[in-house]
């Protein structure tokens, strides 16, 4: 499964404005099988500081690195 990069959501967004459906309310899969989808409560988080807590207790479901992240949602 690709990751999916700030570039390429910017991408993909444009590509829905385009097809009409830029007023469209945005739905995210609850986790990494579809098992179930919820509402996008929240933009971006970049703050470092931020990203290192949520790192530190263990809320990052790939072990990710926080100098290679941005949080959506």
């Amino acid at each position: 499964m690709e990751i999916i990069t700030v570039e390429k959501l910017l991408l993909l967004c444009k590509q829905e404005v385009e097809k009409g459906n830029g007023k469209k309310q945005i739905l995210i899969s609850n986790d990494d099988e579809g098992n179930g989808f919820h509402s996008l409560f929240y933009d971006f988080t970049s703050d470092k500081d931020a990203l290192q807590l949520y790192a530190d207790e263990g809320m990052f479901h790939d072990n990710n690195n926080v100098d290679d992240i941005i949080i959506l949602g």
